[in-house]
């Protein structure tokens, strides 16, 4: 993944899980393995200096994430570069070590400036390791994000926003480039504008809190005033749970239904509901002890889900 700012500037992240309980080392991130083709691909420092190589000062710095430790060696060099010291005067050993195995990849290519990009490699490359467990890393993740962003933000906000971010990574991760491409088209097609996401939120932020112009909305559908105020005090109600961060297990089962509403949307309220509960029944969800009137739930988020997206 790569991070763009306005400055011109890139970080990469290079982000690599696996499951043996084995701490990283020098020599394991420089493996070389081969391709289906039998040729040998760049090894994960390769990829690393790469970067570096072809961004020239652009490349702020990269960043390798792993859900596993790293060995003494790397922890040394980390220390260094963290206190901002030069590792060559450091430690000469830990530096030529590294070098030697950059060098020996790229030994079939003229890189004239060979020893300026490994400084700057040397100097900005960073090793993270994540808290986030392999079988728990979606629950994890949202959880750390909701801690990140509730500064006087509601819980229906922050939902918003995470399952925004989401739904925009699914889609860009899967649309597909073909070079040559200019770099305006490349971030069209495969980057995130946060600032464009924040005007998306706000945007809908707005329509999620206007009960007045919901009340219309319902009104202009030609629905009973009688049946009217039953939502608009379903509704209420659902807010106040929606918006309380200690109703995880209500906010849990809501995601369900706005799921199979999303899903069947075409289908009628009658047919929904009854998908609603057979999803329900088959996550074996308790949702007795959290709703009281589960069709009227279906309804106040099946009109919010039509009214938001009209």
């Amino acid at each position: 993944m790569a991070e763009y700012d306005k400055s011109k500037n890139f970080k990469f992240f290079q982000i690599k899980t696996k499951e043996k309980n084995k701490n990283w080392t020098i020599s394991e991130m420089a493996k070389k393995e081969k391709n289906r083709a039998g040729e040998y691909k760049k090894s994960f420092l390769g990829f690393i200096f790469y970067n570096f190589l072809m961004f020239g000062s652009e490349c702020e710095s990269c960043f390798f994430v792993s859900n596993m430790d790293f060995d003494i060696n790397i922890k040394k060099w980390q220390a260094y570069i963290e206190d901002k010291r030069n590792v060559k005067k450091e430690d000469i050993e830990l530096y030529n070590t590294i070098k030697s195995r950059i060098e020996d990849e790229y030994k079939n290519d003229e890189i004239e400036n060979f020893d300026d990009v490994f400084d700057r490699f040397i100097q900005n490359t960073f090793v993270l390791k994540s808290e986030l467990q392999l079988d728990t890393y979606i629950s994890q993740a949202k959880g750390e994000f909701f801690d990140s962003i509730t500064k006087n933000i509601s819980m229906k906000t922050a939902q918003f926003i995470f399952r925004q971010l989401v739904e925009d990574v699914r889609k860009k991760s899967k649309e597909k480039v073909h070079i040559p491409i200019s770099f305006t088209k490349l971030i069209d097609k495969k980057g995130i504008d946060i600032l464009n996401l924040k005007n998306q939120i706000d945007s809908k932020i707005i329509k999620q809190n206007d009960l007045g112009g919901f009340y219309f909305f319902l009104t202009n559908k030609g629905i009973n005033n009688i049946i009217i105020n039953d939502i608009l005090f379903e509704k209420e109600r659902h807010d106040l749970k929606w918006q309380n961060i200690s109703m995880f297990k209500y906010q849990q089962i809501v995601m369900v239904l706005k799921e199979v509403i999303v899903d069947n949307f075409d289908k009628s309220i009658d047919q929904i509901y009854e998908l609603c509960k057979k999803e329900l029944n088959n996550k074996k969800y308790n949702y007795e002890m959290q709703i009281d009137n589960l069709r009227k739930l279906v309804e106040v988020l099946y009109y919010e889900y039509e009214y938001n997206n009209r």
